[in-house]
């Protein structure tokens, strides 16, 4: 998987951490120390060239895993970056764009600071060296930190890596691990927009926030597209092969109509999924730019217990592995279609459904009832530990900015959906480049939206609202173009109707269905899925009775069981090979069945 490492001590340990990250053939490594420190970023190399950066000068040491986008138009050096993210880091860190999780470490002051983007595009993940608890692997007197983009390497730095059952709590309830947790106890993870400071202590603190006033509704909806114009042409720029990912839904629609005019234009690039990849829609929208559309219409070679194993191994088991848009192409035949991948993400849908909250409605009600892929009464049945599920909704939303209700709303969405959908995007990732928007300014006039252009205003008793929010009804007209009234087709929709739950409001039912048919019509598959279940259902903090009930009601084809199945498979198959003493062999039975 490509990704950032990096040590504050320790320089001649960074091969063996890379060494733990999830290769390619094609990878390279690019790496730079300075004492006893070392920071490097495993790239896609000359498949996208104008990603990532490893820097070294003046004391410091710095890496950028993804892309600053507007550091052109802000007229920033590397070195003024660095230079600014160590000596005011708070001031550089609010004024630049992602997508990108960095690093920088100050050899002069012994310091290292971590930063994730403003919205959480890349995960960045950090431990104290060695083992804190025990002797570890690690030689004796280490000290300091080390931090990385994935969880493998620092699982390899701790004797006894062990789950942390509040994080299991997460991924059954959201599809996710979400806030500063991680699967790992001792390991913690960086929330979007977030800066971490290890000097004396550890210290973190959030560089930027939406503002709290709103917008008027005069005009909101030039505003809104001026500002997704020059967030989506700043990542287009740094993409010099970019392909237009295709979801299906309004967002990507939007994107087609603003990047017709770039040049070199775009293609556009679509798979069928269960989740995902709507080839019906990005056929018009490329005929519409005169450009290519590429994408798979068939079974795929890549049978789906490989490419659950490879999802599992680019996540972490971090978010469920029933999230990956197009699961199997995009684990093997991506790579052959695309360099670059750019996503026409508008953050409009947290924006649009916090409008059916009132000023007196419960924000972690709401968010709940929104955002959770499992039911808090079945996440308690499924651990054996006394952990309430909604602590973690309160969690968020403590860590969200102060209200109005709706702005709490959206930021606290926010989180989770960096911790979900932006998670999953590794999968992609692993294969090629991938261009998320992580602008400042967008989100900000986002959050910011006028009740009149957001969706319903109905009671929080009554179901979240859903239907077409009228902002993009207003995106639409401004532009003027057919490309951005093309219906969506069957793999999205204009809806804000809560994540994981069709219209007969079963969750889990929409993607469940498809996997289910696998399951009960794929000998490989459902050995693979059994294995593991039967693995997972011993394994703490899980209720083992809850687990085998679980997999009763998969075998009996109840489709609501694909959410928790994907998440406790993904965590069993992850902790096989990264927790378990017996990890060779054990991994490779899962998969040879």
């Amino acid at each position: 998987m490509t990704g950032l490492i990096g040590r504050s001590a320790g320089d001649t340990e960074l091969d063996e951490m890379a060494e733990t990250m999830v290769r390619e053939d094609w990878y390279e490594l690019e790496r730079a120390s300075e004492g006893a420190a070392a920071v490097g970023v495993l790239e896609h190399g000359t498949r996208d060239p104008d990603a990532n950066v490893v820097w070294r000068g003046d004391g410091l040491l710095g890496v950028v895993y993804g892309v600053v986008s507007n550091r052109d138009r802000l007229a920033l050096s590397w070195g003024d970056l660095f230079r600014g993210v160590a000596d005011d880091s708070r001031d550089t860190l609010a004024r630049i764009d992602g997508p990108f999780a960095l690093a920088c470490v100050d050899t002069r002051a012994g310091a290292v600071h971590l930063a994730t983007d403003n919205a959480g595009s890349r995960p960045l993940y950090y431990a104290p060296a060695g083992d804190p608890d025990g002797p570890g692997n690690r030689s004796e007197g280490d000290d300091g930190i080390v931090f990385a983009s994935e969880l493998g390497p620092l699982a390899a730095e701790r004797a006894a890596p062990t789950l942390d059952p509040r994080a299991v709590g997460d991924l059954l309830l959201f599809g996710g691990v979400v806030g500063e947790r991680t699967l790992l106890e001792g390991v913690g993870s960086l929330p979007p927009a977030t800066h971490l400071t290890v000097d004396d202590g550890v210290s973190t603190e959030r560089y930027w926030e939406p503002a709290a006033e709103g917008l008027a509704p005069s005009g909101y909806p030039d505003r809104w597209l001026a500002d997704y114009r020059r967030a989506l042409a700043d990542v287009a720029t740094t993409a010099r092969d970019r392909t237009l990912w295709f979801p299906g839904d309004a967002d990507s629609r939007i994107a087609a109509a603003v990047l017709a005019d770039q040049s070199p234009p775009i293609r556009t690039l679509a798979c069928a999924s269960p989740t995902g990849g709507d080839r019906e829609t990005a056929g018009p929208v490329a005929t519409g730019l005169e450009t290519p559309n590429a994408g798979a219409h068939g079974d795929p070679d890549h049978h789906l217990v490989d490419a659950v194993a490879d999802a599992v191994a680019a996540t972490d088991a971090m978010v469920a592995w029933s999230a990956v848009d197009a699961l199997p192409y995009v684990t093997d035949g991506l790579h052959d279609d695309a360099d670059v991948l750019v996503h026409g993400d508008a953050a409009l849908d947290a924006a649009t459904w916090a409008g059916a909250i009132g000023a007196e409605d419960s924000v972690a009600s709401a968010l709940s009832e929104r955002e959770s892929a499992l039911r808090a009464e079945t996440v308690r049945d499924l651990l054996a530990v006394d952990a309430d599920p909604l602590d973690s909704v309160d969690a968020v939303v403590a860590n969200s900015v102060d209200g109005p209700a709706e702005r709490t709303a959206v930021d606290a969405a926010a989180q989770i959906r960096a911790a979900t959908e932006l998670r999953s995007r590794a999968v992609q990732r692993r294969q090629v480049g991938t261009r998320s928007l992580a602008s400042g300014s967008l989100l900000d006039t986002a959050a910011r939206m006028p009740a009149a252009y957001r969706v319903g205003t109905l009671p929080i008793s009554a179901p979240v609202g859903a239907g077409t929010p009228p902002i993009r009804r207003a995106v639409a007209e401004r532009l003027g173009s057919d490309l951005a009234v093309i219906p969506t087709g069957p793999g999205g929709a204009d809806s804000a109707a809560p994540r994981g739950e069709d219209s007969g409001g079963e969750r889990g039912t929409t993607v469940g269905d498809a996997y289910a048919r696998r399951y009960a019509t794929d000998d490989r598959f459902r050995r693979f899925v059994d294995d593991l279940l039967d693995g997972v259902a011993e394994r703490a903090p899980l209720d083992a009775d809850a687990v085998s009930a679980l997999h009763d009601r998969l075998a009996a084809r109840d489709l609501s069981t694909f959410a928790p199945v994907a998440a406790l498979t993904g965590l069993e198959l992850w902790a096989r090979r990264h927790l378990d003493d017996d990890t060779a062999a054990r991994g490779r039975s899962a998969l040879e069945v």
